[in-house]
C-alpha cells in the first residue's frame, strides 16, 4: 500500500511539473509581449494607418487596408500573416499581445508532442524548454507585434499540422485539411516550406500513410506558397535577398548560430554507430523533421537577411533531436533514473526561472524608457532627445539579447518612429545624457585610426565645419576579440551648441560582455 501511494504522489508530482512548466513559459512570454512597446516593421505598417491607429478616426479604414496590401504585393510580399496582423494593428495591443505570449506556450506544448514527450520524462522537457529558449533567434526582433503573427503565429500552426499529418490516423476532411494547408502555405513561406518537403519526404517513404487528406494539406500548402511566390515583391526581392553560395559564410553560420544542426548530426552519427538505435534514423517521422530542419537551414545559408531565415530549421532541429533523444531512451526516467537526472532538471528548471524573472525585469526598464523618449522626442523641436536607454552590451548575459534593446540604435528602425510620429519632419536621435556636456567631458581617445573619444563606454567625435557624418564600418580590438563591425552614427548639438556625434557599433554584444574597446581602425574595402 505505501509503495502504491509513494507512485501515485510521484505521478501527481511529474505532471505538475510537467504542466507547470509550460504554465510558467507562457506566462513569462505573455508579460513579454504585453510590455514591450510597438517597433521596427509594426510601424512600417501602422504609419498608413496612423489616423486609425492613434484613435483619430474611427471608422474602419477599408481604403487604406488596401492600399497598404497592394503595396506590399508589388514591392514587399503578400504573406497572410501581414495581412493578419494589419488588422490586430486597429485593437488594443494587449490582445495580439496576449495571444502572441499564448502560442508560444502551444509551441512548447506542441514540441513535446512531436517529440512523443510526456510528463514522464521531465528532464527531456527540461531540456526542449532550455533549447527553444536560447537556440531561436528570439533577439531579431520575435518580440515585436509583425515577427509575432510572421513566425510565432506561424510555428504554432505549422506544428499543429504536423500533429495532424504525421500522428493522426485520420486527418481532418480532405476539403479542411486543403484548406489549413492553404493559411499555412499563404502565411509565411519561411515556414510552409520547409513544411512541405518534410511532408513530402514523409509520403514518399512511408507509402501506407498516402491517403486524401494528407494528400490535400499537402496541395494546399504547395497551393498557398505558389500565391505568395506569384507576387510581384516576392520576386523583385529574391535578387538582393539571396546571395551566391559561400562556403565560408555558410559554414560560419552554422558554427554561430545552428546549434540545433550541429547537435542533431552528432546524434545521428551516434545513433548510427550504436547497433540497436541504427534503424531510429531510418524511421519517417524521424527523416521527415530532419528534412524540415536542414531545409529551414538552407534557407538561411543561401540567404542574407538575417538567421530568423532559419527559423524553421532551428525549430524542428530542437523537435528532432528530442525527438531521436528519446527514442535513444536518453535521460529516461524508470527505474533506473538516479538522484544526478533529478539535480540535472532542478538546475536547469531554476536556470530558466531565473532567467525570465531577469528577461521581464528588462522588458519593464525597456517599456519605461520607450515612453519617456516618445515623450522627449515629441516635446523636441529637432528631434534631438538626451536619455539613457539600455543598450544590449550592457544587460546581464543571463537574459540573453532579450527581448530587444535595439529600438534606438538603428537608423531604419527610427526613421519609422520618424515617419509616423511626426511625418519624418524630425529626426530622432537618442544620445546618452552624458554626452550634453560632451566637450567638458574626461574622455579618453581611442587607439587606431579614428577620430573618436570614449567615456562611459560611449563613443563620440567633433565634427568638423562641412563634415559628412554617415555611417562606417570599423575593425575593432575589443582586447579578447577583434571584429569588424558597421558602426551607426548620430548627429547631436552640447548645450554649448558644439556639434559632435555619437557612433554605436552593431552587433557588438558579446565582444562587449568579455572586453572593452581598445582599438578601432576603418576598414580600408568600405
Amino acid at each position: 500500500m505505501n509503495l502504491l501511494i509513494s507512485k501515485i504522489k510521484e505521478v501527481k508530482t511529474s505532471q505538475w511539473f510537467f504542466w507547470g512548466t509550460i504554465a510558467l513559459f507562457t506566462i513569462a512570454h505573455v508579460l513579454i509581449y504585453a510590455l514591450m512597446p510597438y517597433s521596427c516593421d509594426d510601424y512600417w505598417y501602422m504609419t498608413p494607418l496612423r489616423d486609425y491607429c492613434m484613435g483619430i478616426d474611427t471608422s474602419f479604414p477599408a481604403e487604406e487596408l488596401w492600399k497598404c496590401w497592394t503595396a506590399h504585393y508589388q514591392y514587399d510580399n503578400i504573406r497572410l500573416a501581414n495581412v493578419v496582423f494589419t488588422f490586430t494593428l486597429l485593437i488594443p495591443k494587449i490582445i495580439p499581445s496576449i495571444i502572441s505570449g499564448l502560442l508560444v506556450g502551444v509551441i512548447l506544448w506542441l514540441s513535446s508532442k512531436l517529440s512523443g514527450l510526456s510528463w514522464r520524462n521531465p528532464l527531456l522537457l527540461m531540456l526542449l524548454t532550455f533549447m527553444l529558449t536560447f537556440m531561436l533567434p528570439w533577439y531579431e526582433e520575435m518580440f515585436t507585434q509583425c515577427y509575432a503573427l510572421n513566425y510565432i503565429w506561424s510555428t504554432a500552426l505549422a506544428l499543429w499540422l504536423a500533429h495532424l499529418f504525421f500522428f493522426k490516423e485520420n486527418p481532418p476532411h480532405y476539403i479542411i485539411s486543403a484548406l489549413i494547408g492553404l493559411v499555412m502555405g499563404a502565411w509565411h513561406e519561411g515556414i510552409a516550406g520547409p513544411l512541405f518537403v518534410g511532408f513530402v519526404a514523409y509520403l514518399l517513404i512511408n507509402r501506407r500513410a498516402v491517403n486524401r487528406q494528407r494528400v490535400a494539406m499537402t496541395i494546399g500548402l504547395v497551393s498557398g506558397l505558389i500565391w505568395l511566390a506569384i507576387a510581384p515583391g516576392t520576386q523583385s526581392k529574391m535578387g538582393y535577398t539571396i546571395s551566391s553560395l559561400d562556403i565560408y559564410a555558410i559554414v560560419y553560420k552554422l558554427v554561430l548560430y545552428h546549434s540545433p544542426l550541429l547537435i542533431l548530426s552528432l546524434s545521428i552519427l551516434i545513433a548510427l554507430i550504436k547497433k540497436d538505435t541504427r534503424k531510429l534514423v531510418a524511421d519517417p517521422v524521424f527523416v521527415a523533421f530532419v528534412a524540415m530542419c536542414v531545409t529551414g537551414s538552407a534557407l538561411n545559408f543561401i540567404t542574407n537577411i538575417g538567421v530568423r531565415t532559419g527559423w524553421m530549421g532551428y525549430v524542428f532541429g530542437i523537435i528532432s533531436i528530442i525527438y531521436l533523444w528519446r527514442n535513444m531512451k536518453v535521460a529516461r526516467y524508470g527505474r533506473g533514473k538516479s538522484i544526478q537526472k533529478r539535480i540535472v532538471t532542478i538546475a536547469v528548471a531554476l536556470f530558466l526561472l531565473t532567467h525570465y524573472i531577469v528577461v521581464v525585469y528588462y522588458t519593464i526598464n525597456i517599456r519605461a524608457e520607450y515612453d519617456k523618449v516618445m515623450v522627449e522626442y515629441d516635446k523636441s523641436p529637432d528631434g534631438q532627445v538626451f536619455a539613457d536607454v539600455t543598450y544590449d552590451y550592457q544587460v546581464s548575459p543571463l537574459a540573453w539579447k532579450k527581448p530587444y534593446f535595439e529600438m534606438f540604435t538603428y537608423d531604419l528602425i527610427m526613421n519609422w518612429y520618424e515617419e509616423y510620429h511626426n511625418s519624418g519632419v524630425k529626426d530622432m536621435r537618442v544620445i546618452p545624457t552624458c554626452l550634453r556636456d560632451a566637450e567638458n567631458l574626461d574622455a579618453v581617445k581611442v587607439k587606431g585610426d579614428n577620430p573618436f573619444m570614449i567615456y562611459n563606454g560611449h563613443l563620440f567625435a567633433p565634427i568638423k565645419d562641412d563634415e559628412t557624418i554617415k555611417d562606417a564600418v570599423y575593425e575593432i580590438d575589443f582586447g579578447p576579440t577583434k571584429k569588424v563591425l558597421a558602426c551607426s552614427n548620430f548627429v547631436f548639438t552640447t548645450k554649448s551648441g558644439n556639434k559632435y556625434y555619437f557612433c554605436f557599433p552593431q552587433r557588438a554584444t558579446v565582444h562587449l560582455w568579455i572586453g572593452e574597446i581598445e582599438e578601432m581602425n576603418r576598414e580600408r574595402s568600405h
